[in-house]
């Protein structure tokens, strides 16, 4: 017993996971701390301007990411140091060929809807984000299981971020400044990743063919359709609010949503270091892989499940103290909210770590994109009627339905391999 406690302690994907995590709470659990802060600050409306905006930033987002976390990570962690340089450049090079493209789109997409100055201002400064994802290499360090460094970069550059909307915020009119703070992290992390990988495995930054940078886009193609369908999944109650709410409803939805949202995002980083680990595993034998992802579900879901249970029994609370008892009205959204959290996680799963890890990302990219489609139909129908009640409710189902889905394909894929 104490030979396999010591060995699960030093392997890789327990240490990777720890790193991850540690990534994922300054990510996420760092910028909340300034959250109660900036909500009073900026007030409602300002908060609502800023929460439209950063999500429509977060659709480009993935758009520039598309999807290069989990099959770049996948080719560095199977082929190793073989034509890295060569996949470093391709990957990038497609990023920054995404970028200029949906920079263009933005501003497009800024005239034809007739965004206010303030979003749109508020737009451009947040478009920082999608410029340092273009650059961000997590995907290389999570593919070599070597994320200790990476982590501490984020962490330091979170940090920054943090202390600048403490030092600079002071007032309403420091919407855009507190832009700038919020896009800054990215940038950072950006410039210190790529001198890292430099200096660590001689990477160094350079464009690729396009004929090249074309063919990882193609590579990435399915898992790109379920990771942006992923965002509509997260992003489109907030869209449709936009446009059925006041900016001040807004920003009350995006507040309390980001408490089962942190527990997705306390998620990820596990999910991104069982994902190597698995795609071998699935490269040894379909059984293999299949074993070893049932085996983790059972320890993880049950986890989440209980934290998703206390979220909603201490609901009022947690919702006071991080917001004001201004939003307490609003308090009953959490368990729509919640049950769409422990899905999410259930579905990573059925789909990321099971069809997509074992090489069936077209049935994972298939299911997401039916769900996501019933999932902004019941958006739109329910928020224009219920409003901040109706997105809530609409979550939920949308998730629901992409559980059934990811389970009747994986369940096809069983009976064809076993």
């Amino acid at each position: 017993m104490n030979k396999k406690i010591t060995s699960l302690l030093k392997s890789k994907v327990l240490v990777n996971s720890a790193w991850l995590i540690v990534l994922q709470v300054f990510n996420t659990v760092v910028p909340l701390l300034t959250l109660p802060y900036i909500t009073r600050v900026l007030g409602t409306s300002n908060y609502g301007v800023f929460s439209l905006a950063l999500n429509w930033i977060t659709y480009f987002q993935v758009i520039v990411e598309y999807g290069f976390g989990f099959t770049g990570a996948r080719k560095v962690s199977i082929y190793g140091d073989d034509g890295l340089q060569e996949l470093y450049s391709r990957i990038i090079t497609a990023r920054i060929m995404l970028l200029g493209g949906t920079y263009l789109v933005m501003n497009g997409l800024s005239i034809i809807l007739r965004v206010d100055k303030a979003q749109y201002i508020s737009m451009n400064i947040l478009f920082l984000i999608v410029l340092g994802v273009a650059f961000q290499l997590t995907w290389l360090f999570q593919g070599k299981q070597d994320m200790k460094l990476i982590a501490i970069v984020n962490a330091v550059s979170r940090l920054i971020s943090v202390i600048m909307v403490f030092a600079l915020v002071h007032k309403e009119q420091h919407l855009y400044l507190y832009c700038i703070c919020y896009a800054i992290t990215f940038l950072l992390s950006a410039t210190l990743g790529i001198e890292l990988a430099k200096k660590k495995y001689g990477l160094k930054v350079k464009l690729s063919g396009v004929k090249d940078a074309v063919s990882e886009i193609k590579d990435g193609w399915y898992l790109f359709i379920s990771q942006a369908m992923s965002k509509i999944f997260s992003g489109i109650g907030t869209t449709v609010l936009g446009f059925a709410a006041t900016s001040s409803v807004v920003g009350i939805y995006s507040a309390i949503y980001k408490i089962p949202y942190i527990m997705v995002l306390f998620f990820s980083p596990i999910s991104q270091a069982l994902y190597p680990h698995i795609s071998v595993k699935f490269s040894q034998s379909f059984n293999s892989g299949r074993q070893t992802c049932k085996k983790t579900a059972k320890w993880v879901i049950p986890i989440f499940a209980l934290a998703g249970v206390t979220i909603i029994i201490l609901r009022n609370p947690l919702i006071s103290i991080a917001f004001g008892k201004s939003y307490l009205i609003y308090s009953i959204i959490i368990i729509p909210l919640v049950i769409w959290m422990l899905l999410s996680v259930i579905n990573n799963f059925l789909g990321i770590q099971y069809l997509v890890a074992s090489g069936n990302q077209k049935l994972y990219s298939q299911a997401f994109t039916i769900s996501s489609l019933i999932t902004v139909v019941l958006n739109v129908f329910l928020g224009l009627i219920y409003g901040i009640y109706g997105i809530s409710i609409a979550a939920s189902i949308g998730e629901a339905c992409l559980t059934i889905l990811l389970f009747l394909n994986g369940k096809k894929v069983k009976e064809k391999e076993l």
